[in-house]
């Protein structure tokens, strides 16, 4: 689990060692006047899982002789004063280097052990919407996954059959995956469904390239797409989950349908935008956005 102790060891000018030692000879027992050690400690400590908590780990200084302590728990947050005895928690998993500087007299010493961490660390919606690793969403296969009412969500205008299942078969087939790590990553397939607004005519009126007015809402295939609108299509995205609500940031990010825009129907895309969660469990997610005339509703399955 633990990699070989490493050291590296540094001293301190022989006038500052002097200065040093005579300050902590007014201290200590065990320098008698007149004798100085000048030599570092000799640092060295243990790392001992806890149990019952998850990725948490008891790191103990087994160093003499030192007096201060500073750990670095290899998680990106640096160096940090700390005790003979500390803590360290990580919440996700992977491989840290932990590292020990142990003060002493003569100056200080460094030791370092790896520890492996099996699994992430996760819990409540979190672990619904990733599995604590990755998982893989698609709008529900069945009638009522789009759902468009009255904000109180006491009636239904519109819900996509069954059949349109097939129909919008370019739309059923986009997969959400959401990672731990706070990012998901949308895929669209190489198509898309462009979709209408109070009419058959595409919306926006211009995100099929080269349209001659023909064209009307359905499945196209990526190509054909006005690369003004690039950003709605297969990308990476940050999420972050806070209450009932989750937020998706970044140029063009969206669930469910790429014109429900954050404060309405939008014919351009956006960079953040915030859903209410409905409903999640493993095996369902549910979110809405909710506007002054009424709210759209997706539901989700996990892709299986």
């Amino acid at each position: 689990m633990f990699k070989n102790v490493r050291k590296t060891k540094y001293q301190f000018s022989l006038t500052l060692a002097l200065v040093f030692g005579l300050l902590m000879s007014a201290c200590s027992d065990s320098t008698t006047s007149g004798e100085l050690d000048s030599s570092p400690p000799d640092a060295s400590f243990t790392v001992t899982s806890v149990p019952d908590e998850a990725n948490t780990f008891v790191l103990e200084s087994t160093t003499d002789g030192a007096f201060m302590w500073e750990w670095d728990l290899g998680d990106g947050s640096g160096w940090q004063k700390g005790s003979e005895t500390d803590t360290a928690y990580y919440p996700a998993k992977g491989s840290y280097d932990i590292q020990l500087r142990a003060y002493g007299q003569g100056g200080f010493d460094t030791a370092s052990n790896s520890v492996n961490v099996a699994q992430n660390d996760c819990s409540g919606p979190l672990e619904n919407l990733t599995s604590c690793e990755s998982k893989t969403w698609v709008l529900n296969p069945e009638a009522g996954a789009l759902w468009i009412g009255p904000s109180d969500f006491s009636q239904t205008w519109w819900s996509n059959t069954e059949a349109d299942v097939q129909t919008r078969s370019c739309h059923f087939n986009d997969e959400m995956t959401f990672n731990y790590d706070g990012t998901m990553d949308r895929d669209l397939k190489g198509d898309i469904w462009v979709d209408e607004e109070g009419d058959t005519n595409p919306f926006p009126s211009d995100i099929i390239a080269n349209n001659d007015g023909s064209m009307t809402a359905g499945c196209y295939d990526w190509s054909v797409i006005n690369s003004d609108y690039s950003v709605w299509g297969s990308g990476s995205y940050n999420y972050s989950l806070e209450g009932d609500q989750i937020t998706l940031s970044g140029d063009g990010a969206y669930l469910g349908l790429y014109k429900a825009g954050d404060a309405g129907i939008t014919d351009s895309p956006e960079s953040e935008i915030t859903y209410k969660i409905m409903e999640m469990t493993q095996d369902k997610l549910v979110i809405a956005k909710i506007y002054g005339w009424g709210a759209w509703q997706f539901t989700f399955a996990p892709k299986q």
